[in-house]
């Protein structure tokens, strides 16, 4: 895998994707290649979602998250985009994950979470 910074967002690529990109630029407009991995926000990273759900998640300089495992009232709080809280968690950028499978990214503020879950993800209605 390669990573790539295009502008703010930081992308994971297959190696042959990634030698291959500039001469598929060239010849075509690309919409979307590799996975988006961070933005950059001035001097920092934030996650993207897209990011959580990667089979293969290289580390990256500067985007430090902590991994938690979540349960599934939890889960299905998080993909509704309903209040969070994890008092127990760390500070800063956590990964949630439901029996070992990431959901997505929430910057835990120690009384709340701020989601990074987009909203055109989230679960509308729960059985």
């Amino acid at each position: 895998m390669k990573q790539l910074e295009r502008k703010d967002l930081v992308k994971q690529l297959s190696e042959p994707l990634a030698a291959a990109l500039p001469q598929l630029e060239k010849a075509m407009r690309v919409i979307a290649s590799g996975t988006a991995v961070a933005t950059r926000k001035g001097r920092d990273l934030v996650p993207e979602a897209d990011y959580a759900m990667a089979v293969e998640r290289l580390p990256l300089e500067g985007l430090h998250y902590e991994i938690v495992e979540v349960s599934r009232e939890d889960a299905l709080k998080f993909l509704s985009k309903e209040a969070l809280v994890l008092p127990e968690a760390p500070r800063g950028y956590l990964l949630l994950t439901y029996k070992g499978l990431g959901l997505g990214f929430v910057k835990n503020l120690g009384n709340r979470t701020n989601s990074l879950l987009p909203s055109c993800r989230r679960i509308r209605q729960r059985v």
